[in-house]
């Protein structure tokens, strides 16, 4: 008798290896890209992205006063 093959079919499964797809990642874009809230993209700001589904959703952190106030001169 087989004893791994015993043995194996008690053992918990292992889990798949899945990114957590409700996380925002950060994101360097070269292009302009669609924001989830519909706003105009501002030049200062971290843009985020998830994966839902099999699209991705993007959106950015709000300006401060100090990036405005560093963008005015």
């Amino acid at each position: 008798m087989d004893f791994a093959l015993l043995f194996n079919l008690f053992r918990k499964p292992k889990q798949a290896n899945v990114t957590d797809v409700t996380l925002w990642h950060k994101h360097e874009t070269l292009f302009p890209v669609p924001l989830v809230d519909g706003a105009a993209r501002n030049p200062s700001g971290q843009i985020w992205r998830r994966l839902n589904g099999v699209q991705w959703e993007y959106k950015q952190d709000p300006e401060t006063i100090e990036e405005f106030d560093a963008r005015q001169y």
